[in-house]
């Protein structure tokens, strides 16, 4: 854990400790949510042959050939205090689980911010996930799982992408009536050049009628010394009325990123507790060696009840150069959620 996120973690324990002595004040809020998605897959394919990859795997997501990449598993802690009638003061602690346990490394950390929240918008500081990453990361209705786009070249992975969290980063967001607008700065701490490059990414999304239209932007050129031209932009658009719900964007990201263009497409039906999801998705290389792929998945989802539902199916992804790797398996996906502790 970084010294940034051990100062955050130590203020939040601090203000969830200050709540709990005030279990009598209504005005107080402390709650843990807790998620698990152990899933068994079967990898086959010419690119998992040639790592060494294919066969069976318990994991909690994959992507990049990787299982638990990308995962849903996670637990997280949150505390809030009403300040005034406009204004409260909110935290997170979160952590990274999967069928291994606690998450090591980087990815041990999920979220972890302080900040405020009320009638003028939400301000948190912290560990945060991007603009870039959080719009339209729900469109997909597979997110999260083995048979998930992001990082299975249907959408963009990294940090820079839908996936991974940023330190030392600073957001600011607000509904402006049915228009939503996020924008996040970072700071570039770990430049070892005289001139440092902080990160940034803003997103814009309109709902018009059942139709909800987003504009994304990131810009993480030589942030961290990391390579120039590290930039992303992502249109989309989202319909949804009764039991069906359609939605596609489209990504274009830079020299310093995939090099390339991402189009994602994705449709589901609901019939009483089933929900029937396919999902398409193409990347176009801009890069010398031209490594197209192609993504695609079939998967139904049946709830057992409102926190609680299984899943199976298959998904399948090729790349021009590196081969194919198919995915077929099942996976349960639970969430506990406390609600307020205090009260």
């Amino acid at each position: 854990m970084k010294i940034g996120n051990f100062l955050l973690a130590a203020v939040l324990a601090l203000a969830l400790t200050s709540l709990s002595m005030a279990s009598d004040d209504p005005e107080s809020s402390f709650s843990i949510l807790l998620r698990l998605q152990p899933e068994l897959v079967h990898v086959d394919g010419s690119a998992a042959e040639a790592r060494d990859a294919d066969g069976w795997y318990l994991t909690d997501g994959w992507a990049g050939g990787n299982k638990n990449a990308m995962n849903f598993g996670a637990l997280f802690i949150d505390g809030e205090h009403q300040v005034t009638d406009g204004l409260r003061a909110i935290g997170r602690f979160g952590l990274n689980i999967n069928t291994e346990g606690l998450a090591g490394g980087s990815a041990q950390e999920r979220e972890i911010y302080v900040g405020v929240a009320g009638d003028y918008g939400r301000l948190v500081a912290g560990r945060l996930e991007t603009p870039y990453k959080l719009a339209a990361l729900g469109w997909d209705p597979l997110n999260g799982t083995a048979f998930q786009a992001r990082g299975n070249i249907g959408r963009s992975g990294g940090a820079f992408g839908h996936g991974g969290y940023i330190n030392n980063a600073v957001e600011y967001s607000h509904r402006f009536g049915p228009v939503h607008l996020r924008a996040m700065a970072a700071l570039d701490e770990g430049s070892e050049t005289t001139s440092d490059s902080p990160l940034w990414s803003t997103s814009l999304a309109i709902p018009v009628g059942p139709v909800e239209l987003l504009a994304v932007h990131i810009d993480a050129s030589e942030f961290d010394d990391g390579p120039d031209k590290r930039t992303g932009t992502k249109l989309g658009a989202r319909y949804s009325e009764g039991p069906w719900t359609l939605a596609g964007h489209y990504e274009i990201r830079g020299e310093g990123l995939e090099d390339g263009d991402f189009m994602y497409l994705t449709g589901s039906y609901r019939w009483r507790d089933w929900s029937f999801i396919a999902s398409h998705g193409r990347f176009n290389d801009d890069g010398v060696n031209d490594n197209d792929g192609r993504y695609s998945a079939l998967v139904a989802r049946y709830h057992l009840a409102r926190n609680v539902s299984v899943h199976a199916g298959l998904r399948r992804l090729t790349r021009d150069i590196d081969g194919s790797e198919k995915i077929a398996g099942l996976g349960i996906r639970a969430i506990f959620d406390t609600g307020n502790l205090i009260r």
